[in-house]
């Protein structure tokens, strides 16, 4: 799988003076999100930083959210060494990542673009758009 990533307009330069302390990063559990949460693993371990793993859901839970969240995060072994937490939130995508990207003063958010099709390529790519366009912090969108 070939990955891609890419930065919105804020500078890398501003976090790299002082440092990442946390990294927010969205997941719905697909393949790109675990590639979005290695680099964020590694770039914790690199900058001491701690990690915020975040799943949005439109509707109502189906009560298992952490527990997938949880399997997500012991696919990496490294991961043992930095602290991820893991929190579910119900509402609007876009909104819910921002809302946590202030409350938990992200430094950076690392988010997976997916390679979809039709409607779930326009869903997917709005949210990753919205958050490009709205966050307060560099944004590192993962996509294949």
């Amino acid at each position: 799988m070939k990955v891609n990533a890419t930065a919105n307009d804020i500078s890398f330069t501003d976090i790299s003076r002082k440092g990442i302390k946390t990294i927010l990063v969205p997941t719905d559990f697909s393949e790109t999100s675990d590639i979005a949460l290695q680099i964020a693993i590694d770039l914790a371990k690199q900058q001491n930083a701690k990690i915020h793993l975040l799943h949005v859901l439109r509707f109502r839970r189906s009560g298992n959210e952490i527990e997938i969240m949880e399997r997500q995060r012991s696919k990496f072994p490294e991961a043992k060494s930095v602290e991820i937490a893991l929190e579910v939130r119900q509402g609007r995508t876009h909104n819910e990542i921002l809302n946590t990207q202030t409350e938990k003063n992200a430094d950076l958010i690392v988010i997976a673009r997916h390679g979809k099709k039709g409607l779930l390529h326009t869903f997917f790519s709005s949210v990753t758009e919205q958050i490009k366009k709205k966050a307060t912090c560099s944004v590192l969108v993962i996509g294949v």
